[in-house]
């Protein structure tokens, strides 16, 4: 199956680096803005062909599969030129900007046919599956309760300080703490709280998200792009708790008991990258004749979008384009 990427920045080199090991899929094709810079990501990744327009991407017949890679602004037209032209499509998270833009793309999906997943590797992580099952488990009771963060000094990059570009913490890693709550809270969401403090030029640079759950559980999320946080989520329930170590990419889970002695740790296996693993999800959906993910459906990626959307209002971001 030949993969095509659009975006030529360090998340498209990471999923270069990535299929170009792995054996189920076939780097193709690079689409980027600048020509030289599609021609140089073709050479040093083995790739077929190179393309300064996306446009000429999309209508490659050889390309199976479109992975976007581009800022959050752009996820939205580029999809949907992707399955204007009969192309299966893995976009980066944020999956959209806001969620009329989601709903759309979801709506040409179905209708069409094609694969369109978000590409949300969290959730296809072997230690969320491990973390899954503990839960199952009850190893730790009934839960009561996570707290999640996820921060890194980022304000330096374009893409995130810019609104034309949806830009701020929320949709770059803020969407990390609430994907975790997500996998251990579910989505059956009572209200929300949310506050931050925007950047001049209206984003988001740092943001304290409560989510609370109808049946009285309760998210407490930090994200921001101005300072360091640990990253890390801790679980809390009635016979002790889970501490999961890198909750974009998780590293490490330890399990605890009341008096907070470790009764299980599991350390993540060799990887790629880890980007493999929604990659091979990808592949065997589109085989299967699927039109979504099962570990991250439409519904899900819709109800994330609409999540964030309620916490960008309560912050006071809006972006240009939604004026």
């Amino acid at each position: 199956m030949n993969f095509g990427i659009i975006g030529a920045g360090s998340i498209a080199e990471t999923m270069a680096y990535t299929i170009m090991n792995m054996s189920e899929v076939n780097l193709y094709a690079i689409a980027s803005r600048s020509i030289d810079k599609a021609i140089s990501y073709k050479e040093k990744y083995h790739m077929q062909a190179a393309y300064g327009s996306y446009e000429e991407l999309a209508q490659d017949k050889n390309v199976d599969v479109i992975y976007i890679a581009t800022p959050h602004s752009f996820h939205f037209e580029q999809a949907k030129l992707c399955l204007e032209n009969g192309k299966h499509v893995l976009c980066e998270k944020a999956f959209t900007a806001n969620a009329k833009q989601a709903e759309e793309l979801i709506e040409m999906s179905e209708r069409t046919g094609l694969f369109l997943g978000e590409a949300m590797w969290t959730r296809f992580m072997p230690l969320v599956y491990k973390l899954e099952e503990i839960l199952e488990n009850k190893t730790i009771g009934e839960v009561s309760s996570i707290t999640a963060n996820l921060n890194f000094p980022m304000m330096h990059k374009e893409r995130l300080i810019k609104a034309e570009l949806a830009g701020g913490a929320l949709l770059d890693v803020g969407i990390y703490p609430l994907t975790m709550a997500s996998i251990v809270m579910g989505d059956d969401i009572d209200y929300i709280n949310a506050t931050g403090i925007l950047t001049e030029e209206g984003v988001d640079k740092i943001g304290q998200y409560t989510l609370v759950y109808k049946n009285g559980t309760l998210a407490d999320l930090n994200a921001g792009m101005c300072s360091f946080g640990d990253g890390c989520a801790v679980i809390y329930g009635t016979k002790g708790r889970i501490v999961v170590e890198g909750v974009n990419c998780p590293e490490c889970v330890k399990v605890y008991d009341g008096d907070s002695n470790l009764i299980e740790k599991w350390s993540k296996e060799e990887q790629i990258s880890g980007y493999e693993y929604e990659v091979k999800a990808c592949v065997a959906d589109i085989k299967a004749g699927k039109t979504e993910s099962e570990r991250m459906t439409h519904g899900k990626t819709l109800k994330m979008m609409h999540v964030m959307d309620e916490i960008r209002k309560q912050m006071g971001v809006k972006f240009p384009f939604e004026l």
